[in-house]
C-alpha cells in the first residue's frame, strides 16, 4: 500500500509542475516579431573581434520595415531584437546613396589600410538588392572613433550609408524581446 501511495504522490507532484510551466508559458509567450513577406531591401551585418560584442544585424524591408538584432556578452549572449518602422520618405531618402554612380563603383571588399594603432575591430557588410542593383560590400578593421556610431575612414559612400543605418538601428527601433543564447567557446568545441 505505501507503494501505491508514494507512486500517487509523485503522480500529483510531476502533474503540479506540469501545469505550473503550462501557466507559466501561457502567461509569459514570446512575443510574435512580423517579418515582411520577401528579401530585404537593405541590409547592414557588422561583426566584432573582441569577444564582449557579437554579430549586430539590421534589415529594413520595402515597407518600411525595420528589424535589428545585436548580440552581447560571450559565453551565455544576450541576443536582442528591436523593431521599429521607416516612413516612405526616410527609405526614399537612403535609396540614392546606393543608386548613385558612388556606390556601384566600389569593390566588394576594403580593409583598413591606415595607420596601424588606428585599426578598428569592426567588420561590415552593406548589400542591396532593389530593382536591378543587388551589391554587397565590406570593409574590414576600420576605427570607429565613437564606439561604432560612425566610420569616418570607410570609402564614400560606404561610410555616409553606415551612418545613417547605425541611427535608423539606434533611434527607430524599440526593443521587443530579449532571449538568453548560448555560444560555444573555443576551449569547449576541441574536446
Amino acid at each position: 500500500m505505501t507503494g501505491k501511495i508514494w507512486l500517487y504522490i509523485g503522480l500529483l507532484v510531476l502533474l503540479l509542475a506540469l501545469t505550473g510551466g503550462g501557466l507559466w508559458f501561457l502567461f509569459n509567450p514570446s512575443p510574435v516579431i512580423e517579418v515582411p513577406e520577401g528579401e530585404p531591401v537593405i541590409t547592414m551585418r557588422n561583426s566584432f573581434s573582441r569577444i564582449v560584442a557579437g554579430p549586430v544585424f539590421l534589415r529594413v524591408y520595402m515597407d518600411g520595415t525595420v528589424i535589428y538584432t545585436k548580440e552581447t556578452g560571450s559565453l551565455n549572449a544576450i541576443r536582442i531584437w528591436n523593431t521599429g518602422k521607416i516612413n516612405e520618405d526616410e527609405l526614399n531618402g537612403l535609396l540614392p546613396l546606393f543608386t548613385t554612380g558612388d556606390f556601384e563603383s566600389l569593390y566588394r571588399r576594403y580593409e583598413f589600410t591606415g595607420e596601424l594603432e588606428k585599426v578598428g575591430n569592426m567588420s561590415c557588410t552593406i548589400s542591396i538588392k532593389y530593382l536591378d542593383l543587388d551589391k554587397a560590400v565590406t570593409a574590414d578593421w576600420f576605427p570607429s572613433p565613437d564606439s561604432g556610431m560612425t566610420c569616418p575612414d570607410m570609402p564614400y559612400p560606404l561610410n555616409e550609408i553606415y551612418k545613417r543605418l547605425k541611427d535608423i538601428a539606434e533611434n527607430r527601433t524599440n526593443e521587443v524581446y530579449r532571449e538568453t543564447i548560448r555560444i560555444e567557446s573555443s576551449q569547449e568545441v576541441v574536446k
